[in-house]
């Protein structure tokens, strides 16, 4: 062992008892005595070890005592050990400052200071000091000891991955060692290697691809599931693919989880996620590398992926691939579900419904469930009168169908008895036949409307065969005729007693041209019997025009006069024996494309359609908020003349009022002269008479003056009534033309018409509760009622003067001028009407604050609409790719089935 490693391990003591047998304690002392003797003595070895001897057993006191005063080269160490000693006793910051302060030229020593350093911060708890540390020793010395692991083990305990990640980077280049590649995937499993820009990890994916295969799919499927949902997944992508066709491979292995995650980045990023012009780049690396790695029978969906992508984008992927890819499709059998490429429909129609375009999304539904189903699917039709509805009853065995139905019925076998129609919001269940005949005649209610019928009824001949039988209108309700192409096979119902048209034929041959695989059979239905000879030349001629038709149809007679189980008997073994010769699945599978490429290529013409109807929507926004913000005007002017006609009206009847007062109080007080006497007491009678004044005053008030103002308020209120009314009749036809021209908007401007009970509530209240205050009328300082009120106490106990005090006041009442009075008695019968009149604009306002209300909500709504539509059409217009990318991706997908079901390479996962 080398002098540095017993300085390190505290052995140097070994030095002094090799080939003794003594204790080392006891070797010690005797070389300290000997030692001690000598002239010019030298202990400082011996101490120091005696230092360590004393610290193995613990007894740090005793070897700090010998390490304290230790001179020699061995200074340095012994300052270390002293710190180690005082670190074991707990000391740790004298240990820290001994540590610090040790001077030293030896990297060793140096190394191992740090070390300890780096337990005594972990151990204080100061996590920065020793993250420090441990970066320093790292850098300098990572070699040393287990400096590596113990780093590993600290980063990993403390989750300080960034350092954690750096650290297996940098080991696994220096080292080659597969243990620093397994401690990336540990990190990529718990998700902290995306925050790294992938070209951090290029080098170590190269390094340990070229040390082990397997391990390096195993790092790629982790770093891959981590970065799958960072902002740095394309980047990854771009990285990782392009990385791996520059890699070589000694042996062949078979991948196992890298062909699954390349197909799933694919599928991932021809979604729609992404517009084609950021991941069209990526593509093409990413289906080559899914090309070589692929197994078995993931080999030709990864082939038949190649060349979709080859056929959309030409030259964007090197020749070899497609070369292996196209003999990989004409030499392996493919797997084609038809839950795929049903799921691929359902995704098309989604992305239509989500981005308001109209398609037939009945007849989509009926696609996903007619295709894939087991059952064979038989239409039967015929012309009106053909008297088809009658036949398929018959064949069913159970009366369903009344003729003159307008809609597509479908019929299955079930245990018992079930109705229910399809609609664009799923299934409607029907409760009985009857509720299912008056929904047949139903037309006026639903117009022209596609409708579906599926029926579900215990069949003998349904259940015996796997059928399913539909039938719809036919021929002149076109709208119906794509959903006749589903079938399977045709079977078109004549009638023997009615005239077959050509224009029927016509139909049908075009039917079947869109539909190759389409087979058309024929029934004739003899529904009653008839003169043998007349029904003889009827079915002559109509077997005639049959043969030039469809010369290689089959011709059913079905007579309700013949044996039913027969004449079935024969029809079903007919269609056995037709069903069992051709393929019906592969011809299910092509039918389901060519559907899917229709309905693509009309996706593709609707978006002119679209953006001219996203230019329509927006000028109908537009004027909606131009006619609303008229309409606002036009009520704040009606409100304005309401207000101002209602509160006019209002003070006419003050007036008036006011003017009756002033006529009649005068007249009143006047005419109270005939209750002055010869014989009064003129000393009280200014008193007595003023009381009379005010109670003729009062019994006018209340007998007279308001029943008469309460009738006029009654008027009042009529009259603003029918102002009010006229107010939301106005607003009535305005709505009703402004519905009639937005469908859309069904606006309604309800005013509050609460504000006349409460005006008749006030008007009671006005006319029946007023009480006037006495008046002074004739208590006051006026000088001739002085004069009268002095002469009257002076004078009127004097019986010759009172004739005389009678005249002058009598007089006094006829000449005076009582305007005063009547004013003072106006002003306080009409004080609460005046605080009554001040409310008057704010009620009415409250009678129009609804409609306020809803104007204003509607215009900001279309506001918001109006610059919803025109940021769509911005950028509808700047990024075309945002509607056509879509379309353009489930195109390849169609494309790549189209690859996959080339002649003579379909083995179907599900057999029909």
């Amino acid at each position: 062992m080398t002098l540095e490693k017993k300085l390190i391990n505290k052995t140097y003591y070994e030095s002094f008892t090799v080939d003794r047998e003594e204790p080392p304690i006891e070797v010690l002392g005797q070389l300290y005595i000997a030692e001690q003797r000598k002239n010019v003595p030298d202990l400082t070895s011996i101490r120091y070890a005696q230092g360590e001897l004393y610290f193995h057993v613990h007894d740090y006191e005793s070897a700090i005592f010998k390490w304290e005063n230790i001179s020699n080269e061995l200074e340095p160490w012994a300052k270390k050990n002293l710190a180690d000693a005082y670190m074991e006793l707990g000391e740790l910051s004298t240990a820290e400052s001994i540590y610090k302060a040790v001077l030293t030229d030896s990297e060793l020593l140096s190394t191992e200071i740090s070390m300890q350093l780096f337990a005594l911060y972990i151990e204080k708890g100061n996590h920065d000091m020793a993250h420090n540390t441990i970066k320093s020793l790292l850098a300098t010395n990572p070699d040393y000891a287990n400096m590596t692991l113990l780093a590993k083990t600290y980063f990993e305990e403390h989750e300080a991955w960034g350092d954690a990640i750096e650290l297996a980077v940098n080991e696994g280049e220096r080292t080659n060692s597969l243990k620093w590649y397994e401690a990336l995937i540990q990190y990529a499993k718990i998700g902290v290697i995306a925050e790294y820009e992938p070209n951090y990890f290029r080098q170590s994916i190269r390094s340990v691809a070229e040390l082990d295969q397997k391990l390096f799919e195993q790092l790629s499927v982790a770093f891959w599931e981590n970065y799958r949902n960072s902002p740095f997944y394309l980047a990854w992508l771009w990285d990782y693919n392009q990385l791996f066709q520059q890699l070589q491979w000694e042996k062949e292995e078979e991948w196992t989880e890298l062909p699954s995650m390349l197909e799933d980045s694919y599928l991932h990023l021809i979604s729609s996620v992404y517009p084609i012009k950021e991941v069209r780049g990526l593509i093409p690396d990413i289906l080559s590398n899914l090309l070589v790695t692929a197994n078995n029978q993931d080999s030709i969906i990864a082939a038949s992926a190649v060349l979709a992508w080859n056929d959309m984008f030409p030259s964007t992927i090197e020749a070899e691939f497609i070369n292996s890819a196209e003999h990989l499709i004409n030499t392996a059998e493919a797997v084609v579900d038809l839950a795929d490429i049903m799921q691929l429909l359902q995704s098309i129609t989604d992305w239509a419904e989500n981005n308001d375009i109209i398609i037939d999304k009945k007849f989509s539904q009926r696609v996903v469930e007619q295709i894939p189903a087991e059952s064979r699917q038989l239409l039967i039709i015929g012309s009106p009168g053909s008297g088809v509805n009658s036949c398929i009853n018959e064949l069913v065995g159970e009366t369903l169908l009344s003729e003159g139905t307008n809609s597509l019925i479908s019929i299955h076998d079930y245990d018992y008895l079930e109705m229910e129609e399809l609609t664009e919001e799923g299934i409607r269940p029907i409760d009985t036949l009857n509720d299912f005949y008056e929904e047949q005649l139903s037309k006026d209610r639903h117009g022209e409307e596609t409708r579906i019928f599926h029926l579900y009824t215990p069949s003998h001949l349904l259940h015996e065969n796997n059928w399913a039988i539909t039938t719809l209108p036919f021929p002149h309700q076109e709208r119906y005729a794509d959903y006749a192409l589903l079938a399977d096979s045709l079977l078109f119902v004549i009638n023997e007693r009615s005239l077959f048209q050509s224009s029927d034929y016509e139909r049908l041959l075009e039917w079947k041209e869109k539909a190759p695989h389409l087979t058309v059979q024929f029934l004739i239905y003899a529904d009653e019997a008839e003169n043998e000879k007349v029904a003889a030349k009827r079915l002559q001629k109509a077997t005639a025009a049959i043969d030039q038709y469809f010369p290689n149809s089959a011709v059913f007679l079905y007579s309700k006069e013949n044996d039913r189980s027969v004449q079935l008997n024969d029809i079903s073994s007919f269609y056995r024996r037709h069903f069992a010769e051709r393929n019906i699945a592969e011809e299910r599978t092509t039918k389901s494309i060519a559907i899917i490429q229709d309905l693509l290529s009309n996706l593709f013409d609707k978006r002119l359609e679209m953006e001219e109807s996203l230019y329509t929507t927006l000028r109908m926004y537009e004027e909606i908020v131009s006619k609303l913000s008229g309409a606002n005007n036009q009520l704040a002017d009606m409100e304005s003349e309401k207000t101002r006609i209602i509160v006019n009206a209002f003070e006419e009847i003050k007036e008036s009022t006011t003017q009756e007062i002033l006529e009649e109080i005068p007249k009143i007080l006047r005419n109270c002269k005939n209750f002055i006497k010869e014989d009064s007491d003129f000393g009280k009678i200014h008193v007595e008479l003023n009381d009379r004044m005010n109670s003729e005053i009062d019994q006018y008030v209340h007998n007279a003056l308001l029943p008469k103002v309460y009738g006029k308020i009654n008027e009042w209120i009529k009259l603003s009534q029918e102002q009010l009314e006229e107010s939301q009749n106005f607003l009535n036809e305005l709505c009703e033309g402004f519905n009639g021209l937005y469908e859309e908007n069904q606006l309604t401007l309800s005013c509050d018409f609460s504000i006349l009970d409460d005006w008749r509530r006030d008007a009671r209240r006005l006319t029946g509760g007023i009480k006037l205050d006495k008046a002074n009328i004739l208590l006051r300082l006026k000088p001739s009622q002085v004069l009268l009120k002095s002469a009257g106490k002076l004078l009127g106990s004097i019986p010759q003067n009172k004739k005389m005090l009678y005249t002058r006041y009598q007089k006094y009442i006829e000449t005076e001028d009582f305007t005063e009075v009547a004013n003072n008695i106006a002003d306080a019968f009409l004080q609460q009407f005046d605080f009554y009149e001040k409310g008057l604009a704010g009620d009415i306002h409250i009678f129009f604050s609804n409609p306020y209300d809803v104007l204003q909500k509607t215009m900001e709504e279309k506001t918001v609409d109006i610059q919803e539509y025109q940021d769509l059409l911005e950028r509808l217009k700047n990024n075309p790719e945002m509607f056509h990318d879509p379309l353009r991706l489930f195109e390849l997908r169609l494309l790549q089935y189209d690859w996959l079901t080339s002649p003579g390479k379909l083995s179907y996962s599900k057999h029909l």
